[in-house]
């Protein structure tokens, strides 16, 4: 099934008995297990009980897990504050880069998600939308600004992976030794001079916000997208 026939379908049929829940109810509780548990934490059998229904009624709303999981991520789409971006192109792309990763934060299993299956609900193609509208004025081609925008998503949720990666439990001493001094060996046998350079002096590159707005702003400015 592709998911996205969820949009095809009417959430509510205009015969037979009034529906006893909501896309809205399923997805809420969907959300709330995985915010909590992780994305594999999520079925339809797992929500339907945590609503007090059936798994058999909820198919009556979505008809798959990939259904369910395409609703999640467009109901979390919702959280953009689409009329807040202000200033010209760049500045208002970097205002959605910045709600794209406090969503991600706050809903972890979300960003590798974006990386391979985008949404396609209404939420989500209002933030397409408004995304575009900011590239409105931007001498680029159509399908140049869809490539832009698709990459700012890409690498908001690369950088929230990082942070996510970077706040789980360190690896055991001996281990971390062990890689640290594996790449000590390997950059003193000069087969990476440019590596070796990089990492001269590197005392880290400022709070994670700098860093996230200065790698957003830089390829912004790279795609051509003016201040």
């Amino acid at each position: 099934m592709d998911p996205t026939d969820l949009w095809r379908r009417p959430e509510r049929s205009a015969v037979g008995p009034k529906p006893e829940h909501s896309r809205e109810r399923i997805a809420a509780a969907a959300i709330r297990i995985a915010d909590q548990e992780g994305l594999s934490a999520v079925s339809i059998r797992r929500v339907a009980a945590s609503i007090g229904a059936g798994a058999a009624s909820l198919y009556r709303y979505v008809k798959s897990h990939d259904e369910l999981v395409e609703l999640m991520m467009d109901t979390v789409s919702s959280e953009y504050q689409l009329a807040s971006a202000a200033g010209g192109p760049r500045e208002q792309l970097l205002d959605l880069a910045h709600q794209g990763r406090n969503i991600m934060q706050r809903h972890p299993w979300l960003a590798p998600l974006l990386l391979t299956r985008p949404s396609m609900g209404p939420h989500s193609l209002r933030y397409l939308e408004a995304a575009l509208a900011a590239l409105g004025t931007v001498d680029l081609q159509g399908p140049a600004k869809l490539q832009t925008v698709a990459m700012l998503s890409a690498i908001t949720s690369a950088f929230v992976q990082n942070e996510m990666a970077a706040t789980r439990p360190p690896e055991p001493e001996g281990a971390a030794a062990n890689r640290g001094q594996y790449l000590v060996d390997a950059l003193q046998a000069g087969d990476y001079p440019h590596l070796a350079a990089a990492l001269t002096g590197h005392t880290g590159d400022g709070h994670p916000e700098e860093q996230f707005a200065r790698i957003i702003t830089n390829y912004l400015a790279g795609a051509g997208v003016p201040a």
